[in-house]
């Protein structure tokens, strides 16, 4: 049969239903429900800790230079100053927009440890990176995210036993503890200069210094230990890092230094002075 006497039929006269098979129709439930096809969720609503899944790996290879657009931003985060800051910040926010949400992570995280490590830097990576976070308002997450897992991303938990100077492995146990001690202290720095930007939030800092605090207070009366007497100064360096940005928390240090002597015998008198120092700025 044709096509066109197909469709011809369709004006022919048909005879109408049977009563027996109305009656049928007329029983039944019919219903309709539209059917929407869901849209895929971006990756972060799909696995809301991608970048927790990741940041180790992106921290071991925060040195390579495997992308040229990663390259070409580290040549320009080192030639960051005040006098080029313009031109490099505009240079490496126009590498980000072309690239993917991974890319920008590495980024991130190369200020990050830019600003650990070489401190004196702190405040050039701090503007870096709320004009990163300006520019491409997701990045907070990134920042909240190496924050919080600062310890696990530098190792910082480990204890380091320095044996005696005639020990064989000596001089490896000072580098080692020397580059441990200078990263908590650059954590310290950078966060403050973060923190002053508006970056962190004041509840996730409220947190992070309860924690300090609470460490601190556990720490200092301890058993003496050249490895806990170092614990506590790291933890009150951090104090003073953050005295001048939170002055709510000069209390909860004239309450440590209040700890009797005989009663802190791991708050040597370098770290009490520091303390001192922190009520002072």
């Amino acid at each position: 049969m044709e096509i066109a006497t197909i469709y011809s039929a369709r004006d022919l006269p048909r005879p109408s239903l049977p009563d027996e098979i109305k009656d049928i129709i007329s029983k039944l439930k019919i219903s309709f429900k539209a059917a929407y096809r869901r849209a895929r969720p971006t990756r972060s609503v799909e696995t809301e800790d991608w970048r927790n899944s990741v940041l180790l790996d992106v921290v071991r290879k925060v040195r390579e230079k495997d992308d040229p657009d990663y390259d070409e931003i580290n040549s320009f985060i080192n030639k960051l100053t005040k006098q080029t800051y313009t031109k490099m910040i505009t240079e490496i926010l126009a590498r980000i927009e072309k690239r993917d949400e991974m890319f920008r992570l590495r980024v991130t995280t190369l200020l990050f440890d830019r600003g650990i490590r070489q401190n004196f830097f702190a405040s050039l990576m701090a503007d870096a990176y709320a004009d990163i976070i300006k520019m491409f308002p997701d990045a907070s997450g990134d920042l909240l995210s190496q924050v919080a897992k600062f310890d696990e991303l530098y190792d910082t938990n480990k204890l380091i036993v320095v044996p005696g100077s005639d020990d064989a492995g000596y001089d490896e146990a000072i580098i080692a503890w020397t580059k441990l001690k200078e990263t908590k202290r650059g954590f310290a720095v950078y966060i403050s200069e973060l923190f002053a930007r508006g970056l962190i939030p004041d509840e996730t800092m409220t947190a992070l210094m309860t924690h300090v605090f609470t460490d601190l207070r556990e720490s200092l009366t301890a058993p003496k230990t050249p490895t806990k007497e170092e614990h506590v100064d790291a933890l009150v360096r951090f104090v003073f890092a953050m005295a001048s940005k939170m002055p709510d928390i000069k209390n909860a240090i004239k309450a440590i230094l209040a700890v009797p002597k005989a009663e802190a015998p791991c708050l040597n008198m370098k770290s009490r002075f520091k303390l001192e120092d922190a009520l002072k700025v």
